[in-house]
């Protein structure tokens, strides 16, 4: 059996090899401050709407580049295409009325650099709007302009536009339905990272929010190696769509097994799935199966022998 234990000693020699490996990161240099650069706070607008009534909410158009620039503004539809949830500012629905009602303070302007400009956006319900969810992009656009006004060349040499989502909800006869119709942990990679994905589907006609926890233990022990139970990740489902999400562990070594379990929350409810994760590399595969082949062939000729003798 000494063959065997070779072979033993070689597998533990690369696993210990694999694990003992570094990456050997370069050094890092801040980026300097661009000469144009649009950013919008916050990120998102969420509003509680009844009909026949005004809503105020307001945002500020930052500059944080070099130099002055001048940017337009203006309202739009926002929904989205696919599961994927790329965004669509120009398909119309029951859910992007919004839009039609919303008046801004300014439709343009011009912000110095580190400076900001607010926005006020003012919507106006209609009287007989139907109880259920309404979005709508609020789109800031820098303009792109022929020179930098002393005549020296031109200004920006791309338009930059940022979106801001607005998510509202019309008071009135809501509901908040859906379910998780996928969730899913595969069983084997042959590389990191670990991904874990999930489907989510709102049925229902207001906005929902989903939750995403992801746990990686080590298949011989309790103690978690990653847990995102701190900061899950979240993600808003629009009403009568579905939504795809990864959550994925980066730090995920090359070679090992765990045990992960993903845990998505929505409308209150947890849907869990748990699986045991193989990261096993298509070289060490190899070599594994290399190894056997030696062993088997090994063992054949072994008995051979012993029959002719």
């Amino acid at each position: 059996m000494r063959v065997l234990g070779r072979i033993g000693k070689i597998l533990g020699s690369l696993a210990l090899v694999l694990g003992m490996s570094t990456v050997v990161a370069g050094p890092v240099f801040a980026d300097e401050q661009p000469e144009y650069r649009l950013q919008v706070s916050p990120a998102k607008l969420d509003l509680e709407l009844a009909p026949g009534e005004k809503t105020e909410k307001s945002f500020q158009v930052q500059n944080t580049g070099t130099k002055p620039f001048k940017f337009t503004v203006e309202a739009t539809v926002y929904s989205v295409s696919d599961e994927d949830y790329d965004p669509d500012y120009k398909t119309e629905s029951n859910y992007t009325d919004l839009a039609k009602w919303i008046t801004l303070s300014q439709t343009e302007g011009e912000v110095e650099p580190n400076g900001s400009v607010k926005i006020d956006v003012i919507v106006d319900v209609p009287k007989d709007v139907p109880a259920g969810g309404q979005y709508a992009a609020i789109m800031v656009t820098m303009v792109n302009e022929e020179g930098d006004g002393n005549g020296q060349g031109a200004a920006i040499g791309a338009i930059q536009r940022i979106g801001l989502v607005m998510y509202s909800t019309v008071e009135g006869n809501t509901r908040k339905e859906g379910k998780v119709i996928e969730n899913k942990i595969p069983s084997f990679r042959f590389q990191p990272p670990i991904v874990a994905t999930s489907t989510v589907e709102n049925t229902g006609n207001v906005h929902a929010t989903a939750t995403y926890t992801l746990q990686v233990f080590p298949f011989f022990g309790g103690e978690e190696v990653y847990s995102n139970e701190d900061n899950p990740e979240t993600r808003i489902i629009l009403p009568e769509t579905k939504r795809y999400n990864e959550v994925v562990w980066e730090g995920a070594p090359a070679l090992g097994i765990f045990k992960v379990k993903q845990t998505v929350n929505f409308l209150g409810k947890d849907d869990v799935t748990e699986k045991v994760v193989f990261l096993c590399p298509i070289w060490f595969l190899f070599i594994i199966l290399l190894l056997i082949f030696v062993v088997v062939f090994w063992i054949i000729n072994r008995v051979r022998g012993r029959r002719l003798n």
